[in-house]
């Protein structure tokens, strides 16, 4: 989802984010420093220390923000909307694909595919321990949604640019004994999760396969998240 239709929810219901609420903030990046730095009150989706336009992903929002957002797009729309599971996630970022990454198992196919770290970010943050690729995709940061080519099912951005909430509590063992059809994840825990990587991972952390998750309430410069409209 983009800052744009981000915004157009929280002018509408006057929502505020977690970030917003509860005083501590999110994410940025200083540049002066050369570096990402957090939480701080300063940073919320609103500002995250980059030139964001509307068509940029929204990040700095919480798992529960984007569930807020879920509920609003679905009463405006009259359909429903909802954060997508996690083996739905993993279905649409392979898109019919049995590899690493939707575009092939070769890392420098991500070229032009994942907004990843790269020289472009190399250039701007004083990071010495991060893996970077060697080309510039010209976006150090988030990259505006379908600017980089998308998949088979034509949905862009699946790979690398932020970090996607699911629906699904996470478990690390879960896919050892879920149903083999349609799994919805355990049904409690305390974390969630996350697909996708994000501007700053390098290739290993983007594979259509890669796991991650995080606390509902947490929220970064680097996480955001997808919808699915269920007919």
């Amino acid at each position: 989802m983009t800052v744009g239709q981000f915004r157009a929810f929280v002018e509408a219901e006057g929502y505020r984010t977690e970030a917003e609420k509860d005083g501590a903030g999110g994410w940025g990046f200083d540049s002066a420093k050369s570096r990402f730095e957090g939480h701080k009150p300063r940073y919320s989706w609103r500002n995250v220390g980059w030139t964001q336009t509307n068509d940029h992903p929204v990040v700095n929002v919480t798992w529960n923000d984007a569930v807020a957002f879920c509920r609003w797009m679905s009463r405006k729309e009259g359909r429903t909307y909802r954060l997508p599971t996690e083996a739905e996630w993993e279905y649409a970022c392979g898109a019919g694909t049995t590899t690493r990454f939707w575009s092939s198992n070769e890392r420098e196919q991500l070229r032009g595919v994942a907004n990843i770290a790269d020289a472009s970010l190399t250039a701007r943050v004083d990071e010495k321990n991060w893996v970077f690729m060697t080309w510039n995709d010209g976006y150090p940061f988030t990259a505006p949604v379908e600017r980089l080519r998308g998949n088979g099912l034509g949905l862009y951005d699946m790979h690398g640019n932020v970090w996607e909430w699911c629906s699904d509590w996470y478990a690390a063992d879960y896919y050892r004994k879920s149903p083999a059809d349609d799994p919805r994840g355990p049904d409690s825990g305390s974390v969630r999760v996350l697909r996708g990587g994000g501007f700053y991972v390098f290739p290993a952390r983007c594979r259509s396969s890669t796991r991650d998750y995080d606390t509902p309430s947490n929220r970064y410069s680097v996480l955001g998240f997808r919808v699915v409209c269920q007919e």
